[in-house]
């Protein structure tokens, strides 16, 4: 018999699902979980701050005080430089550090929790459960890479004179285009590494051989082999290849940009299909 009574009614009123936005319920949880951990605010946020005013102050003395003897000149290697590049180290340490402590546990908890099929039980497809994870990372690593990148570039161009600007007004669309190179990768790779472990601390491992392991096997294989080529193995070599090509410079490498980019592509198609695979594989209560 059913039940109906004056406080008991069918709602009668229209559902307007908003699917575009689902994954920013994810995406903001998870920025909030990380804003409140003390030692990721100071790791995570301290260290990028520190090496993004250092550039900062140069471009100011560079042109403030003209007469001061510099080792380089602010041209379009020098905004490389800041974003990635294999003469400065520090950047390539900076981007594991943002990635690892802001996403080695962000597939991996979930995984220890049980939460991912909590997660899936509800309106959320696997592409919103990862783009909402994508996004934590992507958005750290854009506050250290495109935001200040485009910054600093505002402040060279208002500190020095015009000729500048009509020489390198393309230089806005490479920062771009690097920042997001860089993001989507990294990011994806913390996340494939999180996916495979219900431990972070086995993502941080296997993110760290890949980003520093693979690095010096180029060198080592650098001494066996006389051939460029053996640079492909290397993460950073290939966006430094790759780099050299969107900033206009040229490269110490006889292989063509075209492989880097190739490699890049199948490294970023790889993750997404393990991580499709990772995701849907966990069982959804319905």
């Amino acid at each position: 018999m059913p039940i109906h009574t004056q406080d008991y009614r069918h709602w009668e009123g229209t559902l307007k699902p908003r699917n575009h936005t689902r994954w920013w319920v994810i995406a903001k949880a998870e920025l909030k979980l990380l804003a409140q951990r003390k030692i990721v605010r100071l790791i995570v946020a301290l260290p990028p701050v520190i090496y993004i005013l250092s550039y900062g102050i140069f471009i100011y003395i560079f042109n403030i005080l003209p007469h001061v003897p510099t080792e380089f000149d602010i041209d379009s290697g020098f905004f490389q430089g800041f974003l990635f590049r294999l003469e400065t180290f520090p950047s390539a340490f900076l981007v594991a550090l943002v990635v690892i402590f802001g996403g080695a546990g962000l597939i991996a908890n979930d995984l220890k929790h049980n939460a991912l099929s909590l997660y899936l039980s509800k309106p959320i497809s696997w592409v919103d459960y990862l783009i909402g994870k994508f996004i934590v990372i992507g958005s750290l690593l854009f506050c250290m890479t495109l935001i200040p990148g485009l910054l600093l570039f505002l402040e060279h161009v208002l500190l020095t004179d015009t000729p500048f600007l009509k020489e390198n007004y393309w230089l806005p669309l490479p920062i771009i285009v690097y920042s997001l190179v860089i993001t989507i990768i990294t990011s994806l790779l913390m996340l494939f590494f999180s996916s495979l472990t219900t431990n972070s601390r086995y993502a941080t491992i296997g993110f760290c051989a890949v980003w520093f392991g693979l690095p010096v096997i180029h060198l080592i294989l650098k001494e066996v082999i006389p051939s460029s080529t053996v640079a492909l193995v290397s993460v950073w070599t290939n966006f430094d290849r790759l780099g050299n090509a969107l900033f206009g410079l040229e490269s110490s490498y006889n292989i063509h940009w075209s492989w880097s980019l190739l490699l890049l592509a199948a490294l970023t198609a790889a993750c997404i299909l393990v991580l499709r695979h990772r995701i849907r594989a966990v069982s959804i209560v319905k």
